[in-house]
């Protein structure tokens, strides 16, 4: 009996998932009334949690654009602007700070890239 009860709740949990994925990819969803019992701050609390992110993670190799990205420059920018933007995020993520060391590394092969 057990098994039959967790496996109609486990179909019915993914069933839930992909039926919330469709209308967030079509852009079907319930209209922002204020009859609506959850709260807004749940709303957005489950859609973190059950809806994957729409952003693309970082590229196998990374590009100038990436770089540019990730350390918030324009294509003009200069090497002493590029080392003074680098030295800043270095010094507020770093890994002895309490920060990301995939941060860190992130940030440090930007620097790399874009001073070539």
């Amino acid at each position: 009996m057990w098994p039959f009860v967790i496996l109609v709740f486990g179909g019915g949990v993914l069933f839930a998932k992909k039926g919330l994925n469709y209308m967030k990819n079509y852009k079907i969803g319930i209209s922002n009334s204020k009859n609506l019992s959850a709260p807004y701050n749940f709303n957005i609390f489950f859609n973190k949690l059950m809806l994957k992110n729409d952003l693309k993670g970082f590229e196998r190799t990374m590009s100038k654009s990436e770089a540019y990205k990730i350390l918030n420059l324009t294509p003009t920018s200069n090497k002493e602007k590029i080392r003074e933007v680098h030295k800043q995020l270095m010094l507020k993520n770093h890994p002895d700070n309490g920060g990301s060391t995939y941060i860190a590394a992130k940030v440090n092969e930007a620097k790399d890239i874009l001073l070539k």
